[in-house]
C-alpha cells in the first residue's frame, strides 16, 4: 500500500504526531520521600548538645526513619578538654509511643550497652539504663544527656570517624558495624 493512495491515514498520522494530551495542567505531584509517610518521621532530624566543633564536651544525633517501629541512628559525642575522648556509634533504635530503646553488647570492653530515647518534638533525652555500661565509648565519654534538635530534616548520611560518608539509605548499622561497608 502507498501512502499516497491513502490521503485519510497520512492525515491521522501527522494530528497524532503533532498533538498535545488534551490537559496538560492536571501534572502529577512530586512523590512525597518514602520516609514522610511512616509512623517514625516525626523523629527524623538533627539533635545537638553541648559544642558540636569539639572545643569543649558537646555531641550530635541524627535520626534517620527506617520503618514504621524503627530509625537509624548516628551518634557522635567528646567529653571535651583536656582529654577529648569520643564515642560513636551507629545502630537501629525500636520506637513505641515516643520511646526508643538500643541494645547492644559493646566489642571493645564486652560491656552490655542499653540506651533509652525519650523523644519530644524538639528534643530528644538519650539515658543509659541502669545497671547498664557506657556503651564502648571513651573513658569518662557517655552519650547521657538532652540533645536540642536543630533540623527537623531527614538526614541524608553522616560521616564516620574516619571521616567517610555513611549514606542511611545504603549503608545497615550491622554492614557498618562488621566493617563490612
Amino acid at each position: 500500500m502507498r501512502f499516497s493512495s491513502c490521503p485519510g491515514l497520512l492525515l491521522l498520522a501527522a494530528l497524532a504526531a503533532c498533538t498535545e494530551p488534551a490537559d496538560q495542567s492536571q501534572k502529577a505531584a512530586p512523590a512525597a520521600p518514602p520516609h514522610a509517610a511512616l509512623l517514625t518521621a516525626p523523629y527524623a532530624g538533627a539533635y545537638n548538645w553541648g559544642d558540636t566543633t569539639r572545643a569543649q564536651a558537646g555531641g550530635t544525633l541524627l535520626v534517620y526513619p527506617e520503618s514504621d517501629s524503627t530509625v537509624l541512628l548516628a551518634l557522635d559525642v567528646s567529653n571535651g578538654p583536656p582529654a577529648f575522648h569520643l564515642g560513636q556509634l551507629y545502630r537501629r533504635v525500636v520506637v513505641r509511643r515516643g520511646v526508643g530503646r538500643c541494645a547492644f553488647q559493646s566489642e571493645e570492653d564486652m560491656s552490655d550497652c542499653r540506651l533509652r530515647l525519650a523523644f519530644s518534638p524538639q528534643a530528644v533525652v538519650v539515658s543509659t539504663e541502669q545497671g547498664h555500661a557506657e556503651c564502648g565509648f571513651g573513658q569518662g565519654v557517655s552519650a547521657d544527656e538532652t540533645y536540642r534538635r536543630t533540623s527537623a530534616a531527614v538526614p541524608p548520611q553522616f560521616v564516620d570517624g574516619e571521616g567517610r560518608k555513611v549514606v542511611f539509605k545504603n549503608t545497615t548499622p550491622e554492614q557498618f558495624n562488621s566493617g563490612s561497608f
